[in-house]
């Protein structure tokens, strides 16, 4: 039977939706053969980028790589690729963030950690070193790249620990691995520092060559030739070297001013200004700075008339007023033209409508001018100007810290600091102020650091220099004291403090044939300075050597030799007293007033050494003579008032005492006396109202800090903001040695409620100061609190027996409670309990007595 050919027919609904169906099949068929997957299109991002790398455009590269992150954001080949380009473009930050990025996405990627450690060690980033050294070392011990970077890191240590033997023998380790690594910069580093102790130059010389030619934009490679350069005194080639290097660095001002020192070391200031000229001619009219360099060399060696006529052309030809008129008026105020300059810089400041960075720079520049003229006022008001219309103008930043440093504020002043330091990591100034605000606030350790990148980033600068060596050297670190002082040396070959600096070290190392190297040198600069300071250490240097009869033989050949001035007398006289010899001394004196009885110094010494003999009223004689002669001569009175002091006249001790301010008003040292007279007489705000005058004139002197903390916490203890500043001022005692400063210290913590922080204090100033009684009542009272009972108890009843018959005060009664309830507990107790505890106290035994403070006598002269 045949179909019936209408049944096979669609009806028009039907069709249509095949036709759709077809249609949209078709079309999504279409759809996906022209879509691509995310990972395809980052993948053509990432090849694009490599053809583009390829034809050297590098920039379009990296502008392709980047838009792989932005669909991919883990792709490892571009994330690398990118990194490796911006390492060989030598844009050191951009590579590091990317290799950075890598490591966090693929933690265990050892090329990666190779190459973050290979870029924090020539960025001296030394913890990142360290770090990704280590990781590096726990994926892959025994990969050869990875081997060097152990040995580095454990050269590095061993030189931090000035460990001379492991040092030997890793260089040794360095010196096999070489020879199947030759050209590896962190092998030739440790090559370059063993030839270097070993003063082998010609392996020094290879290796700085070496190492320029394979890392020529690395600036240290630089900084690594010149020295070995100057090492070797190869005067045309470090002329060479350096015009090199500004050639290559444009913008390294560094190189600049070694070039300029080098001209002036050869006696070739003509060069040296010739150059600076040429820099301030080809500077751009924006920048201002070459030309002010000019100005300042002209001064230096030509004098300020010169600089002047200097500044006058600069500004007829278009110079900046703003600038140039400041800097004049700057050699104004150097030449005692002090409020003639200021006012020709608020003359400069009123053309002013729109602050700029050149005239924030001249305000806090005026600023500085108001701080050295006593107007400190005028200053602040300065610098709240500055921070008002740029809060972050590093200038008046930094005077800021300066006063917070000054104020005991020092949180604040670090605060500061660090946003100076954001916008210019190597601000030489804002270091030295960190490490002043570090110690304030009792963290030696941070301050020393900033001390060391100070001196770093001044290049080795004399002062920020001897800052570091004199801290070092307090903490008897010779090695790293000597390492500190010799690259500055090397900048300043003749600078007396740095010699003298280095001398002290080698004989503390103790290195004797050194330091007569150095004292032969002090005696070829030949200079009256010079020649004293080879004294200096020529004595200390027998001392050292052959004991104190041969140091004082030596004075002696001084002070008799025919050409032998006043001063090697008294050098004798002072060292004959020390020593015990006061009838020799005598002599001596006397021989040198007969010789010239006019002479004040020789009269002065004769009165000393007459005191010295027990002569008391022919020393007395003689001091109010010359008082009567020179009235503000402070010596004599200080004398005078020292025997009063001696004799036990407090009453004519502070007759002498108000006769002294009377002719020298506001003397530091006159003020000291009365300070202390007061004390001792009781009169305990007038003391403190006197360390407070003087804290305020200069807060930098800790024995000034450690009386003002001790009087406020003994006598103000019940009042929260005297205890709040002894604190603050106290901060910097953190860690001391010194016996009077630990108890002044540790007892500030007890009443802050810290006893067991206090207690280490307190005992190492009680076993120091043993005939102290208060210091070993202090002691007993912290026992006590921290519950201490039979050492308390014996402490306490000790330093009682210890007490003058009849002395009393409040940190003594506060023992005696103290005690007390440590005999009665109960009865304490009870009467706690009912609210009569009678005493001044009020404390128990966990908890700070706040009256039982140091009496005034704790305080340190």
């Amino acid at each position: 039977m045949t179909a019936d050919v209408s049944s096979s027919r669609l009806s028009p609904r039907r069709g249509a939706r095949f036709l759709l169906s077809t249609a949209l099949a078709l079309g999504l068929g279409l759809s996906l053969a022209g879509c691509k997957t995310s990972a395809e299109k980052a993948e053509e991002y990432y090849q694009s980028g490599l053809q583009l790398l390829e034809q050297g455009d590098v920039d379009r590269a990296i502008v392709q790589f980047r838009n792989v992150f932005d669909i991919e954001g883990t792709h490892y080949e571009a994330r690398k690729t990118l990194a490796d380009t911006y390492r060989a473009q030598g844009d050191i930050g951009q590579a590091y963030s990317q290799y950075l990025r890598l490591a966090e996405q693929y933690p265990d990627d050892l090329a990666t950690r190779i190459a973050l450690a290979r870029l924090a060690f020539d960025s001296q980033q030394a913890d990142e070193f360290v770090r990704h050294a280590t990781r590096a070392q726990e994926i892959a011990p025994q990969d050869a790249e990875v081997q060097v970077l152990d040995l580095t890191r454990r050269y590095r240590e061993a030189t931090l620990a000035e460990d001379d033997k492991a040092r030997a023998s890793l260089g040794e380790e360095a010196a096999r691995m070489a020879q199947t690594r030759p050209d590896d910069p962190m092998l030739m580093g440790i090559l370059l520092d063993r030839a270097a102790n070993a003063r082998d130059l010609d392996e020094a010389d290879r290796l700085t060559a070496r190492l320029l030619e394979l890392q020529p934009d690395n600036p240290q490679r630089y900084a690594q030739r010149l020295a070995l350069l100057a090492e070797r005194q190869d005067k045309p080639a470090i002329e060479a070297h350096l015009r090199a290097t500004i050639a290559k660095f444009p913008d390294n001002d560094q190189a600049k001013a070694d070039l300029v020192r080098f001209y002036m070391s050869e006696n070739q200031p003509d060069r040296a200004e010739a150059f600076l000229r040429d820099l301030a001619e080809a500077a751009p009219a924006d920048d201002p700075a070459p030309r002010a360099d000019l100005v300042r060399f002209v001064e230096m060696q030509r004098g300020a008339d010169a600089a002047r006529a200097e500044l006058d052309r600069i500004i007829a030809e278009g110079g900046d007023p703003l600038l140039f008129r400041t800097l004049r008026a700057g050699f104004d105020f150097r030449d005692g033209k002090q409020a003639e300059a200021i006012a020709e810089i608020r003359s400069v400041l009123d053309g002013v409508t729109e602050p700029t960075e050149t005239s924030l720079n001249v305000k806090v520049q005026l600023a500085r001018m108001l701080v050295e003229t006593g107007d400190a006022a005028g200053a602040r008001a300065q610098v709240d100007e500055v921070l008002a219309q740029n809060a972050s103008q590093p200038g008046a930043l930094k005077l800021k810290a300066l006063w917070d440093i000054q104020e005991d504020r020092a949180d604040d002043a670090v605060l500061a600091l660090r946003s100076v330091l954001d916008q210019a990591p190597q601000d030489a100034e804002a270091m030295s102020l960190m490490a002043d605000a570090y110690d304030r606030a009792g963290e030696p350790d941070l301050a020393r650091d900033y001390l060391s990148q100070a001196a770093a980033a001044s290049n080795n600068a004399p002062a920020e220099t001897l800052r570091l060596a004199d801290r070092l050297m307090s903490e008897e670190r010779w090695r790293p004291a000597e390492d500190a002082i010799l690259p500055a040396l090397r900048r300043t070959p003749d600078n007396l403090d740095l010699l003298g600096a280095l001398g002290r070290i080698y004989l503390s190392m103790p290195d004797l044939p050194r330091a007569e190297g150095v004292i032969t040198r002090l005696r070829e600069i030949g200079t009256d300075q010079a020649t004293a300071a080879a004294d200096r250490l020529d004595l200390a240097r027998l001392a050292n050597q052959e004991g104190e009869a041969a140091a004082l033989a030596y004075l002696e050949q001084q002070a008799n030799a025919a050409d032998a001035d006043i001063g090697a007398k008294l050098s004798l006289i002072r060292a004959q007293l020390a020593s015990g010899q006061a009838p020799a001394a005598l002599k001596l004196a006397q021989d040198m007033v007969a010789a010239d009885p006019e002479s004040r110094a020789a009269r002065m010494a004769l009165a000393m050494t007459q005191a010295a003999n027990n002569d008391l009223p022919a020393a007395r004689e003689i001091f109010t003579a010359l008082i009567a002669e020179k009235p503000d001569d402070l010596p004599p009175h200080l004398a005078l008032i020292r025997l009063a002091t001696q004799e036990g006249k407090l009453d004519e001790a502070r007759t002498l005492t108000e006769q002294g301010l009377a002719a020298l008003p506001d003397n530091p040292d006159l003020l000291w006396s009365k300070a202390g007279l007061a004390e001792r007489e009781g009169d305990i705000d007038g003391a403190i109202a006197i360390y407070d005058q003087l804290y305020a004139r200069d807060s930098t002197s800790i024995i000034v800090a450690n009386n003002l903390a001790s009087l406020l916490a003994t006598w103000k203890s019940d009042d929260p903001a005297a205890v709040a500043r002894a604190s603050a001022v106290a901060r910097r005692l953190k860690d001391t040695t010194v016996p009077p400063f630990m108890d002044t210290y540790g007892w500030i913590q007890h009443l802050n409620g810290d006893s067991a922080a206090a207690l280490p204090y307190l005992e190492g100033a009680a076993a120091a100061l043993t005939q102290d009684a208060v210091v070993q009542l202090h002691l007993g009272v912290v026992q006590a609190a921290l519950g201490k009972t039979d050492a308390a108890k014996a402490q306490l009843e000790k330093g009682l027996e210890m007490l003058p018959e009849g002395q009393e005060g409040q940190s003594i009664t506060a023992a005696r409670e103290a005690l007390a309830r440590l005999n009665a507990p109960a009865q304490a107790g009870e009467a706690a309990s009912n609210g009569t505890t009678g005493g001044t106290t009020g404390g128990t035994a966990g908890e700070p007595l706040g009256d039982a403070a140091p009496a005034a006598g704790q305080a340190t002269n």
